[in-house]
């Protein structure tokens, strides 16, 4: 019996010790509501969600890359503060402080027709993966707007995600991933791209989908398609997305309580039977 405890207390430790101390959420979405809020107002909710999802109950500011105003405009109209870089003229590794910043938001690329960013402002961006990946693991947020034709937009993103073709402006329906992450659909709102599904086509499998298109797909994604992904309590190492939705410790000192607690009832009854 003493066999058994020692190999409860060996599966839980191992559990912590392979946890990160930290981890961090992200949000992908093919909206550009960065462009849409000034005049929408669903979409400024869920620029809001995305926003709030990401820096995950912190108080900091979040970083934001943005070539223009749109973005920026749009979080100061929703009262969340911010610092903006403009990605044409440089990102340093060092602006990824999560001591300084909750989350980074990038604006939308400019194929989303009316938009801010560019390829050559969203490569400056991906460029600093090292120092993104550290600031995910620290628990540091990251929020992707609409990546619309750019084929890199999403490189920014620790294994990055698709960006493939786009729906029309209504059909958007919350999964239970998105309501359990508070992350509302948006009709009204056309996507400039979506994304296949987590686990496929090299796609991380811990992203969950938070909002699909019931109606509407094209020729590479059918409907239901997956417009914007949420990887919660991400962890990344060399590129690649090692874990998601990790139990808080609470639970695993719930898990493990509630093991030891079983075992402890099977000694007492094997103890009976004596």
């Amino acid at each position: 019996m003493n066999k058994l405890f020692l190999a409860a207390f060996l599966v839980l430790a191992l559990s912590i010790a392979t946890m990160p101390a930290h981890a961090g959420n992200i949000a992908l979405t093919g909206h550009d509501d960065d462009y849409h809020c000034s005049y929408d107002p669903s979409a400024c909710g869920q620029l809001a969600d995305l926003v709030n999802y990401a820096r995950n109950g912190s108080s900091l500011p979040v970083l934001t890359f943005d070539a223009s105003s749109e973005l920026t405009d749009s979080l100061t109209g929703l009262g969340i503060a911010y610092t903006n870089v403009n990605p044409n003229s440089g990102v340093t590794a060092a602006m990824f402080d999560h001591s300084l910043y909750s989350a980074f938001v990038v604006a939308s690329d400019y194929t989303c027709g009316g938009c801010d960013n560019s390829p050559a402002g969203e490569a400056n961006i991906a460029a600093q993966s090292a120092a993104i990946e550290a600031f995910l693991n620290a628990g540091g947020g990251i929020v992707g707007l609409a990546g619309g034709n750019s084929a890199g937009y999403y490189d920014f993103v620790p294994q990055t995600a698709t960006s493939v073709g786009g729906a029309p402006s209504d059909g958007y329906t919350q999964t239970a991933a998105g309501a359990g992450a508070g992350i509302h659909a948006v009709n009204g709102d056309a996507t400039h791209n979506l994304f296949f599904n987590p686990g496929t086509h090299g796609e991380s499998g811990y992203y969950q989908i938070a909002e699909i298109n019931n109606l509407y797909g094209n020729d590479t994604i059918p409907a239901p398609a997956a417009v914007t992904l949420i990887c919660t309590n991400c962890s990344v190492s060399g590129g690649v997305i090692t874990g998601g939705s990790v139990p808080e410790p609470s639970s695993f000192f719930l898990l493990g309580s509630g093991l030891l607690g079983g075992l402890g009832m099977l000694k007492r009854r094997l103890s009976a039977r004596l």
